[in-house]
């Protein structure tokens, strides 16, 4: 560890310690002269490119230094000799500037950082690369965007500035997906019109303007897509999720059926919560 953070230019007094959240990457905290950061290894079983995914990386926090914005921010990765990871010991490695937080949700808040997100990266002329198949939405008659791919609280952390996280899935997509997962995200322990609607104008603030007539329509339907999705998937058992039981697939895509019923019952509502919260 301390060879690699030596590669970084840490040095002096180091402290290392395994956090114990996060299943697909090794992460560590690292403390060094009173600063921290975390310090991962990047799992080649489930990323097979990744030197494409820090390039991805570099070009989204490239796009936040061209629109820097005083609410949302991505971490800051730091460099060796002109790249933002290592290759050591057959394994890739990058660190990044820890950011305290994880105080102060709220759902338009968790809404606002999304579409801040998608605002900056659609803005400043990069194109996203995909390395994942994540989202499997057909061929529908939308823009393809840069987008987050992941776009759970988990992977927000809310202190007194916005820092989206976790940009191992940015790729190209519809902005549907993002939407439509936060929405998710939001209602996962209970469901709740209201705060359905605090998302939506938080995710309407932060695009500003962004999104064509076809792609507000689409909103809805991103709901309703991803969560089936993701029902799908755990229906696979532990073929797609090897780290949890047979017993917590099952209870998990019962979860999400339960979410589904809820969101279909209310589609309606939610149609009209989209249009009332884009409407100019």
């Amino acid at each position: 560890m301390n060879r690699i953070l030596e590669m970084y230019g840490l040095t002096g007094k180091i402290s290392v310690s395994l956090l114990s959240s996060g299943h697909i990457n090794k992460t560590y905290l690292c403390e060094c002269d009173n600063r921290k950061y975390i310090l991962q290894s990047l799992n080649r079983d489930i990323f097979r490119s990744p030197e494409i995914i820090m390039r991805n990386i570099s070009a989204v926090e490239s796009a936040f230094e061209k629109y820097s914005d005083e609410m949302v921010f991505v971490p800051h990765y730091l460099s060796c000799e002109g790249r933002n990871y290592i290759e050591h010991n057959g394994e890739i490695w990058r660190i990044y500037e820890y950011t305290d937080g994880n105080s102060g949700y709220s759902p338009y808040r968790h809404g606002f950082a999304v579409g801040r997100f998608l605002k900056i990266v659609n803005s400043a002329g990069i194109r996203l690369k995909n390395t994942l198949n994540l989202h499997d939405f057909g061929n529908m008659k939308l823009p393809m965007r840069n987008i987050h791919g992941d776009t759970k609280a988990d992977n927000i952390i809310f202190g007194e500035r916005l820092t989206v996280i976790d940009l191992d899935t940015v790729m190209s997509g519809y902005i549907c997906a993002d939407y439509g997962d936060m929405i998710r995200s939001v209602t996962a322990e209970k469901f709740s019109l209201s705060a359905v609607s605090e998302a939506t104008k938080g995710f309407a603030k932060g695009l500003d303007g962004l999104l064509t007539t076809e792609e507000i329509d689409s909103l809805y339907s991103g709901i309703v897509l991803i969560i089936s999705e993701l029902a799908e998937r755990y229906s696979g058992g532990q073929k797609n999720f090897p780290n949890k039981t047979a017993e917590q697939c099952l209870a998990r895509e019962r979860e999400l059926k339960s979410q589904l019923e809820a969101v279909e019952s209310c589609g309606n509502e939610i149609r009209e919560i989209i249009n009332k919260c884009f409407e100019k």
